[in-house]
């Protein structure tokens, strides 16, 4: 049975809920020491709605990212059919800036990394590896054969690169706003190279669009 508006919003609050006690207590005492019934009992559940939410304590950890993330792709998914590739991606990594992040649950996060830095690791590298490959799935179901999957995956590598960097800057460097530092780095980063790199690349054969293997 299709799940209701009703029933949907009520499921994203518990899972809301969920994280937000989780996060409470693994930074009043600790990751490790944090046990799945705590979690339960903290949010109000029961272990079985815990898991149907979640598969490990590291989910949700990251949970507030993997959401931020999926709303993405889903913006994405409504993005006008034709529409360039690499324009539906800046609109769609812009929107992400112009929504943000919770500036508190990111500093939880933090705060729990800070004494579990290896829980970093695997867990963001895969969430963001799934993040590439969410995107440029679903770039390529927009445009089947009119572009190779090298070109897709390499427009969905560097519009990442763009976000990835305006988000490292805006929370390590103070900067006021997301979206401005966002829009600084897509213009640095589309105007400089362009220019300076042109007589480089003129040396070069065009690549061919009929390849179709998956880059590694």
């Amino acid at each position: 049975m299709a799940p209701t508006p009703i029933r949907d919003r009520k499921a994203k609050a518990t899972r809301a809920r969920i994280a937000e006690a989780a996060l409470e207590l693994f930074v009043s005492q600790g990751f490790a020491e944090t046990t799945i019934d705590q979690i339960a009992a903290a949010a109000e559940v029961g272990r079985r709605t815990i898991f149907r939410h979640f598969a490990t304590k590291e989910a949700i950890l990251f949970d507030h990212l993997v959401v931020r993330r999926g709303a993405a792709v889903e913006f994405l998914r409504r993005r006008p059919p034709a529409e360039p590739a690499l324009v539906s991606l800046h609109a769609v990594l812009r929107e992400l800036c112009v929504q943000g992040y919770d500036r508190r649950i990111l500093a939880q996060i933090r705060d729990v990394l800070a004494t579990n830095p290896g829980l970093a690791d695997a867990e963001l590298t895969g969430g963001i590896r799934s993040f590439e490959n969410n995107l440029a799935a679903t770039i390529q179901s927009r445009l089947g054969e009119q572009s190779s999957l090298l070109e897709i995956y390499a427009l969905t590598l560097m519009a990442l690169s763009w976000f990835a960097a305006a988000v490292r800057i805006y929370l390590t460097k103070n900067t006021s706003s997301l979206v401005k530092c966002f829009d600084e780095i897509v213009t640095v980063c589309l105007q400089s190279p362009a220019g300076d790199l042109a007589p480089s690349l003129a040396t070069f054969p065009a690549p061919d669009k009929r390849r179709r293997r998956t880059p590694r």
